[in-house]
């Protein structure tokens, strides 16, 4: 499902190349209010917690496109009400938002429903692109959406107690006697009911080579490596080398653990880095941690992939302004800025090339690896039927409320059920 293409268009180079020798050169932007621009032609919709100074993007692209000038709506900063607002705008084909800030599970859905137009792969995914990344925005063939901003998670360890980080669930099972002499526990992730688990889960399941939903849409997840992906948590529960108030982790409270001193291995996003980095006394782990791939079965993990696409909607009256304006965002000038401003991972391979920018935000070095082994959560018209039923069964067998045989057969059925028709 990766994609690949003869790369970003003539007029994408030439912008790259304006962008980052002339726009961002000045830190202001006079003359532009992208909230309250009545000369605006296109709406970008894009939730508060973008993480990066989205006004500041819009108004360089507003300064240099006086016929194609854009305003911005922030949406709610949780992503259900995000996706609440967007569905509610699409259903109604007001066709008030133009340009969308998309979560990457909701690529399908969207598709499906017709609400995308399809994008150019040549000109918004090619090979400047990580494949991992324009995958997130592809649903049966169709680019649907832009890649931005991406990311997965990575295994968090005590560089300062552990020399060679592992690379298998046996490995890092054998290190956990370490964390209990240093008065820690040894592993955690995002364990609580909520979509950090559908994440965890598809990455234990996908480690040990089992999927949930296959690349046809069929599912999958009642077999030998689900059950073997689902056990390695379900016995960390069991017996102790996952601590039991990570039932309840998302992903800052994983974070406050990691960073506090009480783990020995943590399962986060790139975002927790600069965090617990910081000097001063809210970090405990300053200068004593690392970063590498998840570890898996038999061998290396599998990454499930996060992250955000600019998206256009099917409804839009201006759709070759919004076109131009989502060409300037995803281009590799402003994806550094981007990087260098967020410390988080973007979509733009060379980006991840430049020693300066890597040096300032050294964590993205492993995620940039992370990315060659990733998989996209379960890809469903459906998504929230089937993320809803896998935090209800994985959540039932890690706190030993089912088995995992009873677990596994569960999901399957309910996910059969979700999926028909689809």
């Amino acid at each position: 499902m990766a994609t690949s293409g003869p790369g970003p268009g003539p007029w994408a180079r030439r912008l790259a190349l304006v962008v980052a020798g002339a726009v961002f050169a000045t830190s202001g932007c006079a003359g532009s209010l992208p909230g309250e621009d009545a000369d605006a032609v296109v709406t970008f919709a894009v939730t508060r917690a973008s993480g990066g100074d989205m006004g500041a993007i819009i108004g360089h692209f507003n300064e240099a496109n006086p016929d194609a000038r854009v305003r911005v709506v922030y949406l709610a900063a949780a992503a259900d009400a995000q996706r609440n607002a967007l569905v509610q705008d699409l259903q109604a084909r007001t066709g008030r938002y133009d340009v969308l800030y998309t979560d990457a599970v909701w690529t399908a859905e969207f598709a499906a429903r017709g609400w995308l137009e399809p994008l150019d792969r040549e000109r918004f995914a090619g090979p400047g692109i990580l494949p991992a990344a324009a995958a997130t925005g592809t649903y049966g063939g169709e680019l649907y959406a832009a890649p931005f901003a991406t990311g997965t998670g990575m295994l968090y360890y005590r560089s300062d107690l552990i020399d060679d980080p592992p690379t298998t669930w046996a490995e890092l099972i054998a290190a956990c006697p370490l964390a209990e002499e240093h008065g820690m526990d040894c592993y955690a992730g995002q364990f609580a009911r909520y979509e950090g688990l559908t994440v965890n889960a598809t990455e234990a399941i996908a480690s040990a080579g089992g999927r949930i939903i296959d690349e046809d849409g069929g599912v999958a997840v009642d077999s030998p490596e689900a059950r073997a992906g689902l056990g390695f948590l379900v016995d960390g529960f069991e017996q102790g080398y996952i601590p039991r108030a990570a039932l309840t982790y998302m992903e800052d409270e994983a974070r406050l653990a990691f960073q506090r001193g009480d783990l020995l291995f943590m399962r986060n996003w790139a975002f927790a880095w600069p965090a617990m980095e910081e000097p001063g006394p809210e970090s405990r782990v300053q200068g004593r941690f690392d970063a590498v791939p998840l570890p898996g079965h038999e061998g290396p993990g599998t990454g499930t992939l996060g992250g955000n696409n600019l998206a256009l909607s099917a409804y839009s009256g201006n759709k070759a302004e919004a076109l131009r304006f989502i060409e300037f965002v995803q281009s590799e000038a402003v994806q550094r800025r981007w990087m260098a401003e967020t410390n988080t991972p973007t979509s733009w391979q060379a980006n991840y090339e430049d020693e300066e920018l890597m040096a300032a935000a050294p964590h993205l070095v492993p995620q940039r690896r992370a990315l060659d082994a990733v998989q996209p959560r379960p890809v469903s018209p459906r998504y929230n039927d089937v993320t809803n039923a896998v935090q209800k069964h994985v959540h039932a067998a890690l706190s030993g409320e089912k088995t995992v045989d009873e677990a596994v057969a569960d999901l399957q059925e309910e996910l059969e059920w979700a999926v028909r028709d689809t």
